[in-house]
């Protein structure tokens, strides 16, 4: 693909991944009560960590396919910096599934 259309795809991706995220933050109370589960303080914080998750991803996409098409130097700081962005994806990952498990 054409390197402007792999950014452009890119950013787009990392502000719905943003948006999404903050918006499953701000309404973690809502998704809670739409979902129906009883104890609404686990659900509401399992949510959270999805959205933390959302926006860990958007931050390896914007790494990934934005920064490095534009910095065509690799560097070790951008490696750093995607791989510590995946730990946290995962961890909260986890965190959210475990979370919305005990919620139930």
């Amino acid at each position: 693909m054409n390197k402007t259309a792999i950014i452009a795809i890119g950013a787009l991706w990392t502000i719905g991944l943003v948006v999404m995220g903050l918006w499953g933050w701000r309404h973690a109370d809502a998704v809670v009560s739409r979902v129906g589960w009883e104890n609404r303080q686990i659900g509401a914080w399992a949510v959270r960590c999805m959205a933390i998750a959302l926006v860990a991803i958007a931050q390896v996409l914007l790494l990934a396919l934005v920064v490095e098409r534009v910095y065509v130097r690799r560097d070790a700081v951008c490696a750093v910096a995607k791989l510590s962005a995946v730990l946290v994806f995962m961890v909260c990952t986890a965190s959210a599934i475990a979370l919305g498990l005990a919620g139930r």
